[in-house]
């Protein structure tokens, strides 16, 4: 069998392209790319203390306060359908009273996937308008990153242990509550 030289000579650069890569892998792998600058933001307390997050919260309660009275209302109602219920079981008919009792039983379950519902709605409207205050924060993270030149931003909570000084939240926590201080919850009562 005749050796093609082309081949052998292609072979050998490869080998020793690879024996260069594998030797040094740090230095052919970061040839070309840009320093590394840590940030970190502390994304919790982002949560609880930007003005944004806090103007949620109040409506969230507020809707809340709203379901929780009205689902008091009903459920007093079926407590009193219940009552009702069991006071007529003596002069009912086992029939009537089997009757009776799905009817009931078919309006707990109707307020049981209401409440659901409502929960629900009410978490899809929690969704619209933290993904309103993501929005505002990404372009925030962007331009800070710029402006102090950190190439790699990380929350809080995967960090075991950083120096404060990497620490930028102060900073995003000022800009956000800038940009935007309030969020209009939208109506959890559609869909």
């Amino acid at each position: 069998m005749k050796s093609n030289p082309l081949l052998v000579s292609t072979i050998a650069k490869g080998f020793v392209v690879l024996c260069m890569v594998c030797t040094n892998p740090i230095t052919a792998i970061s040839q070309g790319l840009p320093e590394t600058v840590v940030a970190v933001i502390d994304f919790q307390k982002l949560e609880r203390d930007a003005l944004a997050a806090k103007n949620i919260r109040s409506q969230v309660e507020a809707y809340r306060a709203k379901y929780a009275a009205t689902i008091s209302h009903e459920e007093e109602q079926l407590r009193q359908q219940e009552q009702e219920l069991k006071r007529q079981r003596a002069i009912l008919s086992p029939e009537a009273f089997a009757q009776r009792r799905r009817e009931f039983e078919d309006s707990v379950a109707r307020l049981q996937r209401q409440v659901q519902n409502r929960t629900r709605r009410l978490e899809r409207s929690i969704e619209a308008s933290l993904a309103s205050v993501n929005k505002v924060l990404g372009p925030i993270i962007k331009e800070l990153s710029g402006e102090f030149g950190f190439t790699l931003v990380l929350d809080k909570r995967q960090v075991r242990y950083i120096d404060d000084r990497f620490d930028i939240t102060p900073v995003v926590l000022q800009h956000l509550d800038g940009r935007l201080p309030q969020v209009t919850v939208p109506p959890p009562e559609g869909g």
